[in-house]
C-alpha cells in the first residue's frame, strides 16, 4: 500500500457504515461530527446511540438496501463483526473509498486514532501493528503540548496576517515571525495567559515596518 497523511473535506460527503460494534460507531460518530451524509446498514444498535446518530443526521437502513448505497456513496466503512461479508462488501466497493475494519489490505483508507489539542488536530497510526501504542503516544503527545503552545499558534496567525499586509516576501515574513516568537516580552505575556495583551505588543513593532 502507497499510504500517505491527508485531511480530507467530508462535509456533504455520502459515507456508508456497515455494522455498528465499537469500530463502526466511533466511525460514524467520526464523520458526523464533520458533517458527512451518513448512511447506516446494522441488525443492532443500542437505541440511546441509535438517537444520538439520527440527531446528527445519520439514516438507518436495513441490509436490502446495501448495494444501492454502495452505488452511491463516496466511502464505505466495513465494520461487522463478520469477515466475509467484510470482504464481500469491501470487493463491491472497490472503485470507493474503502476502510475495512478487519482487513487493511482491502482498505485505501485508513482511519487514524485523532484527537485535538486546542487548535491541533494529532492523528496517529501504526501500521496496524499495535493499537496498545497508538493510545500510549496519545497521552504523551497530550502531556507535551501545553496551553502556551496553543496560544503561541493563535498569536502566529494574528501575526501572519498583519505581515501579509506589510511585507510581500514569505521568507522575509517567515524571519519577522520567528523574531516575534522568540521575543522575551511575548512569551512572557504568553506564560501569564495574557494573549490580548500580546496581540497589543506585537501589533505595536508590526506598524512601525
Amino acid at each position: 500500500m502507497g499510504l500517505t497523511s491527508l485531511f480530507l473535506d467530508m462535509k456533504d460527503k455520502n459515507v456508508l457504515i456497515v455494522g455498528t460494534g465499537s469500530v463502526g460507531i466511533r466511525r460514524g460518530r467520526r464523520f458526523l461530527d464533520t458533517g458527512a451524509n451518513v448512511s447506516v446498514v446494522t441488525k443492532y444498535i443500542n437505541n440511546d446511540i441509535k438517537e444520538e446518530f439520527i440527531e446528527k443526521g445519520a439514516v438507518f437502513y436495513d441490509n436490502s438496501h446495501l448495494d444501492e448505497l454502495i452505488d452511491k456513496c463516496d466511502l464505505v466503512v466495513a465494520a461487522t463483526s463478520n469477515h466475509e461479508l467484510n470482504k464481500e462488501i469491501s470487493i463491491k466497493a472497490k472503485d470507493k473509498l474503502v476502510n475495512c475494519a478487519s482487513d487493511i489490505s482491502l482498505s485505501n483508507v485508513i482511519v487514524p486514532s485523532t484527537f485535538n489539542i486546542g487548535s491541533v488536530t494529532v492523528s496517529l497510526y501504526t501500521g496496524s501493528k499495535s493499537p496498545l501504542m497508538a493510545k500510549q503516544l496519545r497521552k504523551k503527545i497530550q502531556s507535551v503540548i501545553t496551553e502556551e503552545d496553543i496560544m503561541n499558534i493563535e498569536l502566529q496567525e494574528h501575526i501572519r496576517t498583519l505581515l501579509k499586509k506589510k511585507i510581500e516576501q514569505p521568507e522575509d515574513r517567515k524571519e519577522y515571525l520567528t523574531q516575534l516568537y522568540q521575543d522575551e516580552h511575548v512569551q512572557e505575556l504568553i506564560k501569564e495567559n495574557n494573549i490580548v495583551e500580546a496581540k497589543e505588543y506585537v501589533n505595536t513593532i508590526i506598524k512601525k515596518l
